[in-house]
C-alpha cells in the first residue's frame, strides 16, 4: 500500500519496540510541506504460540499448571536433562507431574566448660521419578510475517510444601532486540527503489 500511493517526501516511521510502522504520505517537503494526516500503518500480530511463551515467562505455576503448559505446547516445545539430552514434551510434562520434595535435617551440639557450639543444617531437594528437564527450548514464529525463533528458558523449582515451577526465558531482551532488527530490515527491503524513506523513531505531527 505504501509503495503503491507513495509520492515525493513519503516516509516510514519504525516502532521497533511496538512492532509498528506508520507510513506518512502527506508528510511533504521543506519547501513544501503536507498536513501529515495521511497515514497508514502495519502492526505485525503476535503469534498465539509466542503469546503463550510470554504468558508463562517468570510465572510460579503448580506442577499440575506447568505440566499441562507443556503438554498443551508440546508441538513447540523440547526439553534437556541435565546430561544435556533432548526429552520431548510429554515426557518432561510426565516427569514434572512425579516431582517429590525430600528434606534433611541435622543437628550437631558441643557444649563445654566455657563455651557451647550448636549447628543446625537442613537440605531440601527436589526429586521426580523420570528425568528431570532443567531447560527448555521453545520453537516458534513470534510475530506473523517473521522468520522462526529458538527460545532458550531455564527452569526453576522453589522448594517448600509444594513445588513451585517457574520458566524464564533466558536473556528475552537479546531476542527482542534480535526480532525488532528483523521486522526494521524487513520493512527497509521492501522499500527499496521506491520513494518511501525509512527511518527508525516515532513521529507525531
Amino acid at each position: 500500500y505504501s509503495k503503491g500511493y507513495a509520492a515525493e517526501g513519503t516516509r516510514c516511521f519504525i516502532n521497533a519496540d511496538k512492532m509498528r510502522a506508520s507510513s506518512v504520505f502527506n508528510l511533504g517537503t521543506l519547501d513544501k510541506p503536507g498536513h501529515a494526516d495521511n497515514t497508514a500503518t502495519l502492526a505485525l500480530n503476535r503469534t498465539a504460540p509466542f503469546s503463550a511463551l510470554l504468558d508463562i515467562n517468570g510465572g510460579k505455576n503448580s506442577q499440575k499448571q506447568l505440566a499441562e503448559w507443556l503438554e498443551d505446547w508440546s508441538d513447540y516445545v523440547t526439553g534437556f536433562s541435565a546430561d544435556g539430552e533432548a526429552l520431548d514434551a510429554k515426557k518432561s510434562a510426565a516427569s514434572v507431574r512425579k516431582i517429590t520434595i525430600d528434606a534433611v535435617r541435622s543437628a550437631d551440639y558441643e557444649d563445654q566448660d566455657f563455651s557451647g557450639k550448636r549447628s543446625v543444617m537442613e537440605s531440601v531437594e527436589a526429586k521426580s521419578k523420570d528425568i528431570m528437564p532443567v531447560a527448555f527450548e521453545f520453537k516458534c514464529v513470534p510475530y506473523e510475517g517473521l522468520s522462526e525463533y529458538r527460545f532458550k528458558l531455564r527452569l526453576s523449582i522453589l522448594t517448600s510444601d509444594t513445588p513451585v515451577l517457574v520458566l524464564r526465558i533466558v536473556q528475552l531482551e537479546a531476542y527482542e532486540e534480535e526480532i525488532a532488527q528483523e521486522f526494521r530490515d524487513l520493512l527497509v527491503e521492501k522499500f527499496k527503489d521506491s520513494e518511501v524513506e525509512t527511518f527508525i523513531g516515532v513521529f507525531s505531527a
